[in-house]
Order: structure tokens, then C-alpha cells, then sequence
């Protein structure tokens, strides 16, 4: 079978279009932030913006001096465990355990996240 323009030109474009798709696919790891590595990312992997979470977690600090980053993050695995955030963080709303953090009302353990975002 010989090489014509044509099969070359197919060749040259399937290729092409297979590295925009893996580019396009794998864009995401390129762009999204990245954060360093700290002991508590198996909880920070669970807010979805962790800059903001900071500023909340900052205002909390100011409130709560005695906060302690490493006891705090045990009792968050062992409360939130292997459920998802948004059934813990509604079951402590429809229970009332809520927290004043910067004049706003959030669940405690929300607030637990944001004061860890922000001591590391």
C-alpha cells in the first residue's frame, strides 16, 4: 500500500485532533490552583474555594484564640468521617449548631474548615 497526500493528510489531522483532545482534557491540572501540601488536605479538599474559606477561617481566629489546628482537624475526621459535606453542614443546621463567625451564622464544623484554611 502506498503513501498518498491524501491518507498523510487523515493521518496528520487524526493526530492532531487525538493531542487538542488529551490538551483539552487535561488542561484542568494546568490551570485549576494549586495549593502546598499541608497535613489537613484530606479536610481542605472538601471546600471549594479555599481563599475565601481563609478569610472566614481568619475572622474565626480572631474570635477563638484557643483554636488548635491539629486537635480541631481530628474531631472534623471523626464528625465528618466518610459522609459527604452538605449532609453534615445540613444536619447541623436543622440542629441548630451553629457558630457566629464575622457577624455571619455558618455551621461549626464549616467553621472548623475555614479557621484550618487559614493556620496553614
Amino acid at each position: 500500500m502506498s503513501m498518498n497526500r491524501r491518507s498523510i493528510f487523515f493521518a496528520g489531522a487524526s493526530c492532531a485532533a487525538l493531542a487538542a483532545g488529551a490538551i483539552a482534557y487535561e488542561s484542568w491540572r494546568l490551570f485549576a490552583r494549586h495549593y502546598p501540601p499541608t497535613p489537613y488536605d484530606d479536610l481542605l479538599s472538601l471546600l471549594s474555594n479555599r481563599d475565601s474559606a481563609r478569610r472566614l477561617g481568619a475572622a474565626f481566629l480572631s474570635e477563638h484564640t484557643n483554636f488548635t489546628a491539629r486537635y480541631a482537624a481530628n474531631a472534623l475526621r471523626k464528625h465528618i468521617g466518610d459522609q459527604p459535606l452538605p449532609t453534615v453542614l445540613e444536619r447541623e443546621i436543622s440542629a441548630g449548631s451553629l457558630t457566629e463567625v464575622g457577624h455571619w451564622l455558618v455551621p461549626e464544623t464549616l467553621a472548623g474548615l475555614c479557621a484550618l484554611a487559614a493556620t496553614v
